[in-house]
C-alpha cells in the first residue's frame, strides 16, 4: 500500500512529461522552394488590326464589264481585279493617237519650210506647241484607259464584293477591301504611370477568347510621342506574326508587355508566408528544429509567392502548421501533399 502511494506520483510525472514531450514536437507540413521562371507583367487590352488595309475603289466613273476575283481569295500585288467598259476610252485614246499623228507630221512640215526660209520661226514655235499638246492628250488617254483595269496595290487577302457585273460605279465607290494578314497590328493603350517602363523592341503576348490557354508573342513597334488628354494614357502599337491566319483583324485581345523575367525564381506556397506587422516570415526546419526567417515578396501568382530577399533555395519550408511551432524547438515533418 506505501509502494502504491510512492509510486503514483511518479506515474503522473512520467504522463505529464510525456505530453510536454509530444507537445513540444507538433507535426508540420514542408515543402522545398521551387525554381520556375516568373515575369513581371503590365496587363492591359487591345485589338488586333491589319498590317495594311485598304478599300479598292475605282479612280474613274464607268460600268462594271468584269470581276476578275472570288471573295475571300488571296491575291498579289499588280493583280487585275476589276475591269470597267472601255469602248469609250478606247476610242479617246485612238483619237488621240491620230491628233498626235497629225501634229508630228505637221511639225516635220514647218521644220522643212522654215530651213528652206519659207516659214518664220512663229510658225515653227507653234508646230511644236501642238505636238507637245498631242504627245500631253495621247498621255492621259492612255491613263484613263489604264484605270478602266483596276489592280491590287500589293499582296493581301480579298473581303466581301460590293458591286456587280453591270453596275455603274462612281469614282470612288467601295468595291471590296483587301487586308494583309500577316503580320497583323496590335494597338493598345497603358496608363501614364508605366510609360518609363514600355519601350521599342519590348516582348508582348497575347491570349483571347477564341484559343483559351494559348499565348501569341509579338513585339513593339512604335509609341505615340503625346499621350491622351483625357485618359492619360499611351497609345502602343505592337506587331504580331500570322502565318496561318488563325488571328482575325478586330479581335479583341488581352496584352501582356513583358517588363522583366526572372528564369531561377524562387518559389513558396502562399500559405508558408507569416506576416508580423509590416513584415513577412517563413519557418523553417533546420536539423529537426523550427526556425523563423524573415522574407521579402516579389510576385504573387496561382497560389504561389515569390521570394526575392531571405532564402537560398535549398531550405524546408513549413508550408502548414506553423503557427503551432515555437523557433528552436524540435518539430515532426510530413511532404507537402503525403497524407499523416
Amino acid at each position: 500500500m506505501i509502494v502504491r502511494r510512492m509510486l503514483w506520483p511518479l506515474m503522473v510525472s512520467l504522463i505529464c512529461s510525456g505530453q510536454v514531450l509530444a507537445e513540444q514536437a507538433p507535426l508540420v507540413e514542408v515543402t522545398q522552394p521551387e525554381r520556375t521562371l516568373v515575369r513581371d507583367e503590365l496587363v492591359t487590352f487591345g485589338s488586333l488590326r491589319s498590317d495594311e488595309s485598304v478599300m479598292i475603289r475605282p479612280e474613274i466613273e464607268g460600268r462594271v464589264a468584269s470581276l476578275h476575283f472570288r471573295e475571300g481569295e488571296a491575291v498579289k500585288g499588280g493583280e487585275l481585279l476589276v475591269s470597267l467598259d472601255d469602248s469609250i476610252t478606247r476610242a479617246e485614246l485612238a483619237q488621240a493617237q491620230a491628233n498626235l499623228d497629225l501634229a508630228e507630221k505637221s511639225y516635220q512640215r514647218t521644220q522643212m519650210l522654215f530651213k528652206r526660209g519659207a516659214s518664220n520661226a512663229q510658225a515653227q514655235d507653234e508646230a511644236q506647241s501642238q505636238q507637245q499638246a498631242a504627245r500631253a492628250s495621247l498621255a492621259l488617254a492612255q491613263a484613263r484607259l489604264d484605270k478602266t483595269q483596276v489592280r491590287a496595290p500589293y499582296d493581301g487577302v480579298l473581303g466581301l464584293r460590293q458591286v456587280s457585273i453591270g453596275d455603274y460605279l462612281s469614282a470612288g465607290q467601295d468595291m471590296v477591301n483587301l487586308e494583309v494578314l500577316d503580320p497583323l497590328k496590335v494597338d493598345f493603350r497603358i496608363p501614364q504611370k508605366a510609360v518609363s517602363q514600355v519601350g521599342v523592341g519590348q516582348v508582348i503576348e497575347l491570349s483571347l477568347d477564341a484559343y483559351p490557354g494559348e499565348r501569341f508573342k509579338g513585339t513593339i513597334i512604335a509609341l505615340n510621342p503625346r499621350l491622351d488628354e483625357v485618359g492619360r494614357s499611351q497609345a502602343i502599337r505592337a506587331q504580331i506574326g500570322n502565318s496561318d491566319h488563325r488571328l482575325k483583324p478586330g479581335q479583341f485581345v488581352k496584352v501582356s508587355v513583358i517588363l522583366a523575367e526572372r528564369p531561377q525564381a524562387l518559389l513558396i506556397p502562399e500559405e508558408a508566408v507569416m506576416p508580423m506587422g509590416q513584415l513577412l516570415f517563413v519557418n523553417l526546419v533546420v536539423d529537426g528544429k523550427a526556425e523563423r526567417r524573415q522574407i521579402r515578396i516579389g510576385q504573387r501568382q496561382r497560389g504561389k509567392a515569390e521570394v526575392v530577399e531571405g532564402l537560398q533555395g535549398d531550405e524546408t519550408v513549413i508550408s502548414a502548421g506553423w503557427q503551432k511551432v515555437t523557433p528552436g524547438h524540435e518539430v515532426r515533418t510530413i511532404k507537402r501533399g503525403e497524407g499523416a
